[in-house]
């Protein structure tokens, strides 16, 4: 049966395709699900846009970064093209062949994307890599796993002496190393500068193969080795072409933006995004955290952005910026036309502030939406092409894209195909295999629900990971990954963030993180330690009690910890994106668990 529900809702400035899905009903109880908008792959790929701005746009900028100095630095269109002919002609004389790979150890830059763009122009497959592999303690192990599967022909660094350690690698040290700045032992990016392209570049560049390999980009690998996911020219392309077919894209966007390029989203989305539109991406040198997050209010003091992605503990920052500066908060939102987030849930607290902030800066509403993707999806699966007025959602599956729903328990375990899904991962073909399911599905490892399974037109929403969920000792299961946003929730933005804790235990418990600006105006003594303060250990006990009266026993929080260490990154406990890996925490942090779960009292515990 073929059921087509509609519902359009208008919204100003941007212009959103309406609210549409078709939903295909198996005998099983399976559900398919398809966007009824007609999607046609695309014959390009994304590096025929550098020479058509060159061309139409030669002196815009299209990436700034900062300098050494403080100050902007910039290259325009033109100048992209002129360096990355040079470049991918450079490396052809250096011996490149189609199909060689290209490992990138450091992080965003103006000369990152140059060496990335020419590689991809001459057939070679580029691989970013996170640069804390490289210079965290720990993080050479998983980088020999990595350099084990790529075995590159060449390294690029920003820096060869921050990146030396990684020469202790056989693999890479046997590469040919390029470098941005020059020191013996690595090619200097400013000698390829100087190589004058012939016809070897051009019939490289206008031979590339859509169906190949463009890139390989390394899954954080929290619950295994990391896997280098394929993605082809088509994958890339077809990402960005569903985005354009559900929000009207526009012309020269600005954006400031810090996500790293060896994540999808980084690089898939919001480089080649700015690069398909012909806009200017400012790289943020900040981060979403507290040391670092003045990198990029200082930056959104200067650029006006038309559009920003960021994670929501990003937006939790922003906001608390937003409201002490008016200054900053009329310069943020002076050409903004909408604000995106994806891969957590937002809070209702955060949410609400960013469409209060807004309204009274430009007296207009801009929408927040939101995302559903994975590495292997390019990352496209679903997103929310409406302003998103309820955390956690996920949207609806974009046009060209088949998501199915097969039942488990009261939810669905997701699986989705198109043309945008990874052909597999490198050098793994057992993993390839347990990927897919039978009809050629790639299993996503989510569990995700409809918010109204009578109006399948008000979207999905995320229940959890297959992997993160547990059982309680009574036999429940709990699902996490719909549980942690609600609980955040209930806490009014006192908690920043938290994790489940629980499995093959009686009840649910939270070991979390203030948010210190506003669990201050809780404090009974501000300038004390909040973890233990009477008056934020009152307020919370306070929501929580409230929380609990209204929720089942599988969903009830027993006990409460405060984390004073933040989520460390070298023990894997948050990604560079800022996400939390609730597993890693749990194992990390299993004394504070234990501490939650003793017979004996304890003052670092507050019970609920």
């Amino acid at each position: 049966m073929n059921r087509h529900e509609t519902l359009a809702v208008p919204e100003e400035g941007l212009k959103f395709a309406p609210r549409e899905v078709k939903i295909e009903t198996r005998a099983d109880g399976t559900l398919v699900l398809r966007s009824p908008i007609a999607f046609e792959s695309p014959e390009w790929s994304i590096l025929d846009f550098i020479p058509e701005w060159a061309e139409k746009a030669p002196q815009r900028t299209f990436l700034a970064q900062r300098g050494g100095d403080g100050e902007w630095q910039r290259i325009s269109y033109a100048e992209l093209w002129r360096k990355v002919q040079s470049v991918g002609q450079a490396m052809i004389n250096l011996g490149a062949k189609r199909g060689d790979r290209l490992a990138i150890l450091s992080g965003n830059s103006i000369e990152q994307a140059i060496v990335m763009f020419a590689a991809m122009s001459v057939g070679v497959v580029i691989a970013p890599i996170s640069p804390n592999y490289s210079v965290m303690p720990g993080g050479l192990a998983r980088l020999q796993n990595i350099a084990t599967l790529l075995r590159p022909i060449f390294v690029f660094v920003q820096d060869s002496e921050t990146y030396s350690s990684a020469r202790t690698i056989p693999e890479l040290a046997s590469a040919t190393w390029i470098a941005a700045d020059q020191r013996a032992g690595s090619v200097s990016l400013d000698s390829l500068y100087l190589t004058r392209p012939d016809s070897e570049f051009e019939n490289a560049f206008r031979s590339v193969d859509k169906e190949a390999a463009a890139k390989i980009l390394f899954t954080s690998g929290s619950t295994g080795l990391p896997k280098g996911v394929i993605n082809t020219h088509k994958m890339m392309a077809s990402s960005l072409q569903m985005g354009a077919l559900l929000v009207a894209p526009r012309e020269a966007p600005v954006q400031v933006e810090w996500l790293p390029w060896h994540h999808t989203m980084g690089s898939n989305v919001i480089l080649h995004g700015i690069l398909k539109h012909g806009g200017t991406l400012y790289i943020d040198d900040g981060r979403p955290v507290p040391a670092l997050f003045h990198k990029t209010i200082a930056n959104l003091r200067e650029i006006a952005p038309t559009a920003m992605f960021n994670v929501p503990a990003g937006y939790m920052l922003l906001c608390d910026a937003l409201e002490a500066d008016q200054d900053l908060r009329v310069n943020f939102f002076r050409q903004l036309d909408r604000l995106s987030y994806a891969g957590a849930a937002i809070s209702r607290v955060t949410l609400d502030k960013l469409y209060q902030l807004a309204k009274q800066s430009t007296g207009r509403s801009i929408p927040v939406m939101s995302g559903y993707g994975t590495t292997e999806t390019a990352p496209t699966i679903a997103t929310t092409h409406w302003a998103t007025d309820t955390p956690g959602e996920l949207g609806l599956p974009a046009p060209g894209v088949e998501l199915k729903l097969i039942p488990n328990g009261d939810t669905y375990e997701a699986r989705v195909r198109g043309p945008n899904v990874t052909p597999g991962y490198l050098g793994q073909p057992d993993l390839t295999s347990a990927a897919f399911d039978e009809e050629g599905f790639y299993r996503v490892g989510d569990t995700i629900s409809f918010f109204d399974p009578a109006n399948p037109s008000r979207g999905l929403r995320f229940t959890g990971r297959v992997s993160e969920n547990f059982k309680l000792a009574n036999g429940t299961w709990v699902a996490v990954g719909k549980l942690r946003p609600t609980v955040l929730a209930a806490t009014h933005g006192i908690l920043q963030d938290l994790v489940i804790a629980g499995e093959n235990r009686h009840s649910c418990a939270v070991l979390g993180w203030l948010n210190p600006v506003i669990a201050k105006k809780h404090a009974a003594n501000a300038d004390g330690n909040l973890n233990c303060d009477p008056g934020v250990v009152a307020v919370l006990q306070q929501y929580l009690r409230l929380y609990n009266a209204g929720v089942g026993s599988s969903e009830r929080v027993y006990a409460l910890t405060l984390l004073e260490e933040p989520a460390s990154l070298a023990a894997g406990e948050i990604t560079d994106k800022a996400y939390i890996n609730q597993r890693a925490v749990l194992i990390n942090r299993a004394a504070q668990m234990e501490l939650i779960y003793s017979s004996e009292p304890c003052d670092q515990v507050i019970v609920i």
